[in-house]
């Protein structure tokens, strides 16, 4: 088997483990905060998480382990494109509201840290060159007011000690529901999820400047992207049907593509229900879609001309899944409302698909399914990985 290598963590369980062959062993702790995700680094093998009990930017790379401090509760992670620079915002952690206003960049060729205080909110994060100058700038999105804002990196790695305020040019040509965001490393054009579509940004000239938006090809929205680094291409599964989160069983899902240099669109169809985060590599993706009817698993080749190649797997059902007239990703009674986390590895040929609340991992590829065990029991799905390929530069 060619699954070795991927990383599995179990956030509520404080547990990481890599998989080889049917065996995941653990390689380490820690609480990777489940909303920013796990950063892979441009060079090598690299990846990073925020740790959110400790404070701490966890990274993985050259045989070594190591952690700086960081803010707290972490809402985003991303990257520059060299993977010298990496910038955490943070969110409301167990608050029902946002109160937190800082900042953290973190230079991983000195452990050198920046501190700064923004705008208080849930911001998006990219970190992204100048169109004019070149100049790398940390590009904030903040929605409820929506906004873009564009502040130099060596304003924030300049600003000394004492969590100084340190804010940059802003433009609020943005709709105020922004969720999701990707970010093309060859051209450093940005791309926002919003309700009125795929909304595009650059920075020129140390200022955002909107680009174009890109309206959604069928009823709903996206509010989860990734980003396909070689092809420029992001990727977004549009949830349509009832705004309300408790009717998910009538949820509709379309796969989209969407260009971010020309704004070409592909779309398509996938089961109905609740599709979370969504698994991309090797030009692959890979979806798993929630419903009482039965859990799914729909796996997606492209080409440069689009989507060519759609397989619908079934997936044994999760033992606690949630439930129908209750909002998907709320507690229920018997605990965490499970939920499965999707990754496809750098070369497309292996998906992986937890089993949330089960402890278990679903190895695919073309021919087979076979499923691994892990000690904990994978509350509310884990988050699933591989290390290497191409990086889009934004936590998963």
């Amino acid at each position: 088997m060619k699954s070795s290598g991927l990383v599995v963590a179990d956030h509520r369980a404080a547990a990481l483990y890599q998989v080889t062959g049917k065996v995941a062993a653990r390689i380490d702790t820690g609480t990777p905060a489940e909303h920013a995700g796990v950063l892979t680094l441009p060079a090598g093998d690299g990846w990073a998480f925020a740790d959110d009990l400790r404070g701490e930017l966890v990274v993985h790379g050259d045989g070594r382990r190591h952690a700086i401090p960081i803010a707290i509760p972490a809402e985003h992670i991303a990257c520059d494109p060299s993977g010298r620079y990496v910038a955490v915002t943070t969110g409301t952690g167990a608050d029902p509201e946002p109160w937190s206003d800082l900042v953290t960049v973190v230079d991983l060729r000195s452990d050198e840290v920046a501190r700064v205080r923004c705008r208080t909110g849930e911001p998006g994060v990219t970190i992204v060159p100048d169109q004019s100058t070149g100049r790398l700038h940390v590009v904030l999105r903040h929605r409820a007011p929506g906004a873009v804002e564009a502040i130099p990196l060596d304003d924030i790695l300049g600003a000394g000690p004492h969590v100084p305020v340190v804010r940059g040019a802003i433009i609020d040509d943005i709709a105020h529901d922004g969720h999701g965001d990707v970010v093309d490393p060859r051209s450093g054009l940005i791309g926002v999820a919003t309700g009125r579509g795929l909304e595009r940004f650059v920075v020129e000239r140390g200022v955002p400047r909107a680009i174009g938006l890109v309206e959604w090809p069928v009823p709903g929205r996206s509010y989860y992207l990734r980003s396909d680094s070689e092809d420029g291409v992001a990727l977004g599964v549009v949830r349509g049907g009832p705004p309300d989160p408790s009717s998910w069983i009538d949820w509709t899902n379309h796969l989209v593509a969407v260009d971010l240099q020309n704004g070409g669109i592909d779309v398509l169809s996938l089961p109905g229900g609740m599709a979370f985060r969504f698994g991309e590599g090797g030009r692959r993706a890979a979806v798993a879609t929630i419903h009482p009817d039965g859990d799914t698993l729909t796996s997606v080749r492209r080409d440069s001309a689009g989507f060519c190649t759609a397989e619908t797997l079934d997936l044994p059902p999760l033992s606690n899944p949630p439930t129908p007239g209750r909002v998907p990703w709320d507690v229920s009674g018997a605990g965490p409302a499970q939920r499965r986390s999707v990754a496809v590895d750098p070369t497309g040929t292996w998906i992986a698909v937890t089993r949330g609340g089960d402890g278990e991992i679903h190895l695919i590829d073309d021919r087979t399914m076979t499923t691994v065990s892990v000690p904990t029991d994978l509350d509310e799905g884990g988050q699933v990985f591989w290390p290497g390929g191409r990086s889009d530069l934004i936590g998963r």
